[in-house]
């Protein structure tokens, strides 16, 4: 028996990834979302397939086969998608309109999604298990191919986006999202968040506790790169200014404007030497922008814009601290990124993962969520000695290697 159980763990399984799309410069479908979902499916396939052999198929793109980083794209055609349109698939789609309606462009667009799963139901039985990202009509069209083909899956949420008003969600897909949490519950499926925080949401909202529930937080590259920009020097910030850097794309959800309003309250000899880096895309009718432009105050909270993801690293070694104050986050990616570098973050305190990444040594947590608490706490970051090295070897525990053992750990606890 323990030969058995042996092999198991050592067998090299094959793995399909299916999500909307990820993020990467390997093929135009795959430049047009650029998201922190799209990074991190695209970075746990490149790690996984370090330990298992991966492909991934994204329903929302045409791609040849190719191979990305050392997993393999199944490619998708609208010869392949024609080839490979089952009638089950259809009926699918059609219940899943039914039950969830939306606009009528939005139930054409349910309906391909379905239709494109024939593809990966026919090729289903060659893999060992299904991992789904996401929570959408294509999970509900992944689950149903592999009970018909009795082939293992896993579904990971990057976040809960019905429980938040500030979250754009169609009225029904959130009600999709709420059912399926309940009929994971019921039914035993394997559920991987990727926050302590999501996940006591997701059992909260069931009202009961599950076995087949687990946590499994993002990675990120621990290996610290050499600084090849000085955005200090760019930005014109002086060595004794304090500087906090907010990465992400700017919107109600990220919620920027309250950093800038709490920057606003910071004593006057502070608020003179703290600046505020905003590293993401951003509409020049947003409510921080024209905050900050209506006011004047673009020396001290700075508008840098999208950046390519290779140059953000010097934004976490130009700064003092990470801030991050998302109304909602599935997890916080910056915060960890930020300790690789050796800086704390400022953060709210009811933010799902900070139950997973809270040391008091490299974090600061806002209890309320107020404009005079934020800025205290800012007043706290600015004031305090932080050991570096410390914080440093702390987000060795976040590394994408240490992410992807236990994704595989999971694969085959399930399969097992």
């Amino acid at each position: 028996m323990m030969i058995e159980i042996a092999k198991d763990i050592f067998k090299v399984m094959k793995i399909l990834f299916v999500t909307p799309y990820i993020t990467s410069s390997c093929h135009p479908d795959f430049r047009r979302n650029q998201t922190g979902f799209g990074y991190m499916v695209h970075d746990i396939a490149q790690y996984v397939a370090k330990i298992d052999k991966v492909d991934l198929f994204a329903p929302m793109a045409f791609t040849p086969d190719m191979d990305v980083d050392g997993f393999h794209v199944v490619g998708r055609s609208k010869w392949k998608l024609l080839k490979n349109l089952k009638f089950n698939n259809l009926i699918d789609g059609v219940g899943f309109n039914l039950k969830y309606p939306q606009s009528l462009k939005d139930c054409l667009r349910t309906l391909y999604i379905f239709v494109s799963i024939g593809q990966v139901e026919r090729m289903l039985n060659q893999y060992d298990i299904v991992h789904i990202h996401g929570c959408s009509a294509i999970t509900d069209a992944v689950i149903n191919a592999c009970q018909r083909k009795n082939v293992p899956f896993v579904i990971t949420l990057h976040g809960l986006n019905s429980f938040e008003k500030a979250i754009k969600l169609h009225e029904s897909l959130c009600w999709y999202e709420r059912n399926f949490l309940k009929e994971a519950v019921a039914n035993h499926y394997p559920v991987s968040f990727i926050s302590t925080g999501n996940k006591i949401t997701a059992e909260t909202s069931t009202g009961m506790k599950a076995d087949s529930f687990s946590v499994i937080c993002n990675g990120c590259n621990i290996q610290m790169k050499p600084m090849t920009e000085d955005f200090r020097k760019e930005y014109g910030i002086v060595p004794d200014d304090f500087l906090f850097a907010f990465v992400g794309n700017v919107s109600v959800n990220k919620n920027q404007y309250q950093v800038a309003r709490a920057w606003k309250l910071l004593p006057d000899d502070l608020r003179s030497k703290c600046k505020v880096l905003f590293v993401g895309r951003y509409k020049e009718n947003d409510e921080l922008v024209e905050y900050i432009r209506d006011n004047h105050f673009e020396n001290n909270l700075i508008l840098c814009g999208m950046q390519p993801k290779d140059r953000v690293p010097a934004f976490y070694q130009a700064c003092d601290a990470t801030i991050l104050t998302s109304i909602s986050e599935g997890f916080g990616l910056s915060i960890i990124e930020g300790f690789v570098y050796g800086k704390p973050n400022v953060t709210f305190s009811d933010l799902p993962a900070t139950k997973d990444l809270y040391d008091e040594n490299v974090m600061i947590l806002v209890k309320n969520r107020s404009d005079h608490d934020l800025a205290s706490a800012m007043v706290r970051a600015m004031c305090s000695s932080f050991n570096r090295d410390y914080i440093c070897s702390y987000s060795q525990r976040f590394s994408f290697e240490k992410m992807a053992e236990k994704y595989c750990e999971l694969y085959r606890s399930i399969i097992r």
